[in-house]
């Protein structure tokens, strides 16, 4: 017992420095995911049939497949067509284009939820299309969609998980690492990595709970 809490103890310094990477993937994977999540949903509400058919296919084939298959085509794939990417780059631009996926959904949804009479009446008092997106439709369609786009944030993270197949020294990738170095003693170091990724699923939720709050008022 006290060598595992030896173990435990020395192993804190080494899973913050994991920990900090899986906080820039997360990070990175957040921003991306929301820009092409927003710009797919205005693909898929535009009417323009090529870019609603693109958005609907996007959807399909990246939600459709598992973010590990994806990590090793952007990392190893597409040296067959001589791209290569960093680890950093392909687990960044998987996470991103990934979770998108799922957020442009719950985006649509919310938009589409916004009722036509709000269009009508913002085009009747001369406000343009585009400004009657930004400035009332878009605004309370991201207060409907907060609780399922923070799911898919919440999974980006968890997700980034998977960048220690590409040898990124995030958090399981440090985990993994101490076990292995310390005889395989598996189940202290994996429950310290499971709390450090709970501590940054839970200042997800709390931002989430705040949100909800504020907008609400």
């Amino acid at each position: 017992m006290s060598d595992n809490l030896d173990l435990i103890i020395t192993a804190i310094p080494y899973l913050l420095k994991g920990a900090l990477n899986t906080f820039y993937l997360s990070i990175g994977g957040i921003a991306g995911a929301l820009l092409i999540g927003l710009i797919l949903a205005i693909f898929r509400i535009s009417g323009i049939k090529i870019l609603s058919g693109f958005g609907r296919v996007y959807v399909s084939f990246f939600r459709g497949t598992p973010l590990l298959i994806q990590l090793f085509i952007w990392y190893f794939g597409l040296t067959s067509f001589s791209i290569v990417l960093s680890p950093w780059q392909a687990a960044f631009i998987g996470l991103s284009v990934h979770f998108g996926a799922y957020i442009s959904e719950s985006l649509r949804a919310a938009i589409v939820s916004i009722s036509k009479g709000q269009w009508e009446a913002s085009l009747s008092l001369g406000m343009t299309n585009k400004q009657t997106f930004l400035s009332i439709i878009l605004p309370q369609a991201w207060r409907r969609s907060i609780p399922p786009v923070f799911n898919s944030l919440i999974d980006v993270v968890k997700g980034s998980s998977l960048a220690s197949v590409l040898t990124i020294q995030e958090l399981t990738y440090k985990a993994d690492l101490i076990s292995a170095s310390s005889g395989f003693v598996v189940l202290p170091i994996l429950l310290e990595a499971a709390l450090i990724y709970w501590g940054f699923t839970t200042i997800l939720n709390v931002t989430q709970n705040r949100l909800e709050r504020r907008l609400q008022v």
